[in-house]
């Protein structure tokens, strides 16, 4: 691990918390007023935009729909699908926010989804500045607490929801390492610069190889952008 560290964007909000997001909203759409899935998934996406405008959220799902959290297949768990890496992160207090309004803590299954979201909620919190002091400790405990309620709620359902992937022991792994903080390696601006390169790089015809891609995309940076001038300072 000295060379090597485990992503936040890919385990946690691509990963966890993305499985946790679809399957949170699987168990709870049932709660929901409406007389089908589609009518209750509009309330959800109604409440959500509601949640986004009072929190003031920039990275926004425009429109969540079922097929948005459907199961690919009726082995494979729900998870949330073609979103960004941040509005799923935007998302966890949602869910727990949702949790807290729809669930009936006298039937344990229920109230393990509010209390996992709940510590997946303080990891994400643990992140913030204000809690560096703390940080370590918050993830650990936190990210421990949240896959044993996520384990045993697959224990209590169908066998499908819930079900832990390997991500999870990557998020498990990654809180646990001592004095690491995950904001420090992370890959939001590797990602957000890889889509203006994708961008500049397509191209019509010619080989399509590393070579051919890097040179075209190094062409058109010189083309559009002026040559810097080195200029000696003399005091």
């Amino acid at each position: 691990m000295d060379l090597f560290r485990i992503d936040w964007l890919h385990a946690v909000d691509q990963g966890v918390g993305a499985d946790f997001a679809g399957n949170a909203f699987e168990a709870l759409l049932p709660k929901l007023p409406g007389a089908s899935k589609d009518a209750r998934c509009h309330v959800l996406n109604d409440k959500l935009q509601a949640f986004y405008e009072r929190r003031g959220v920039e990275d926004r799902i425009k429109v969540l729909k079922p097929n948005d959290f459907k199961r690919s297949t009726p082995n494979s768990p729900a998870k949330l699908k073609g979103c960004s890496a941040a509005e799923v992160r935007a998302l966890i207090p949602f869910i727990t926010e949702l949790a807290e309004e729809l669930v009936d803590d006298s039937v344990p299954v229920e109230a393990a989804i509010k209390i996992a979201a709940q510590h997946l909620m303080h990891c994400y919190q643990a992140l913030a500045k204000s809690s560096a002091a703390s940080r370590q400790e918050a993830l650990y405990f936190s990210s421990r607490d949240f896959v044993l309620q996520y384990h045993a709620l697959h224990l209590a359902g169908d066998g499908v929801a819930f079900r832990c992937k390997p991500k999870t022991h990557l998020f498990l792994e990654m809180c646990s390492l001592p004095g690491v903080d995950p904001k420090s390696c992370w890959c939001y601006r590797d990602e957000d610069f890889g889509g203006p390169i994708a961008r500049q790089s397509k191209m019509r015809g010619c080989w399509k190889n590393l070579t051919a891609y890097s040179g075209h995309a190094f062409d058109l940076f010189f083309m559009k952008n002026p040559v810097p001038r080195i200029v000696e300072v003399t005091t």
